[in-house]
Order: structure tokens, then C-alpha cells, then sequence
């Protein structure tokens, strides 16, 4: 029997390493009862496939893979939140990916947390609820 659900969104690097079978052997995929990713890792994750020389097959392993994860939308709540989250970033000198700024604005908006191996730089945005799935951080 499972302890409580870890709620989690899963970012890009976690899902990758899935796909290339590097899961690590305290966080696998199945340990989440309900996994959520982004349409925003999804753009991350196709983008990955279509550059790779082995285009279809990793096509087709990622498409088996987002089959098995419920995908958040990037909604006007998500892009209002995101839009703030860029702005206070830029006042202050601090710099993002824009597409981690949209990630950032569905997770919390959603209220959720995110499990990513990039903490320190998503750890710039006050509100957002993030764990290291590299160190161990998610609770387990």
C-alpha cells in the first residue's frame, strides 16, 4: 500500500530521463498515483523528439509516455501569473527561460508542486512549490 500521494508536476528533465531508462532507483514514474506534466513540457519533450536523429521511435516512446500522464493546459489564469512572475523577474535583474516562466505559471495557479532537477533557478520564483528528484527531495 502506497503512503499519501506526492500531487506533483513532473518537468522536462524528469521525463526524459525516463525515456532514456535513466530513472534512478528512488523516483520512477509509477510512484506517483496520478502524474501531471505541462503542455509546456509536452512542447519540450516533442521539440526533444523531432531534433533527435531517431526522430519516430523517440516520437512514439514520448507519445506512449503522455498517454500515461495527465497534461495540465496553459490557460489565462497560468499566462496572467506567468506575465507577473516574467516582470518581477526582469525588475529585479533575474532571468528565466520564458518557457520555464510559463511551467512555473500553471504550477502554481494550479496549486500544485514541481519535481525538477533545476531547483536553483526555479527556486527565484517566490510561491512556487519545488523538489529536486536528482537529491531525493520529494518526500519519500
Amino acid at each position: 500500500m502506497r503512503e499519501v500521494e506526492i500531487v506533483t508536476v513532473l518537468d522536462s528533465n524528469f521525463l526524459i530521463a525516463v525515456l532514456r531508462g535513466k530513472e534512478t532507483p528512488k523516483v520512477t514514474l509509477d510512484m506517483f498515483d496520478n502524474p501531471k506534466t505541462t503542455m509546456i513540457n509536452v512542447f519540450e519533450l516533442y521539440f526533444g523528439a523531432m531534433r533527435s536523429i531517431k526522430s519516430k521511435e523517440v516520437m512514439a516512446e514520448t507519445n506512449s509516455l503522455l498517454k500515461s500522464i495527465e497534461i495540465i493546459d496553459f490557460d489565462r489564469h497560468a499566462a496572467a501569473k506567468a506575465a507577473d512572475i516574467h516582470a518581477k523577474l526582469m525588475s529585479s535583474g533575474k532571468t528565466l527561460d520564458v518557457q520555464d516562466v510559463l511551467i512555473a505559471g500553471i504550477v502554481i495557479t494550479n496549486k500544485e508542486e514541481l519535481v525538477t532537477m533545476d531547483i536553483n533557478h526555479f527556486n527565484r520564483i517566490p510561491g512556487l512549490k519545488c523538489r529536486s528528484w536528482k537529491r531525493g527531495d520529494y518526500g519519500r
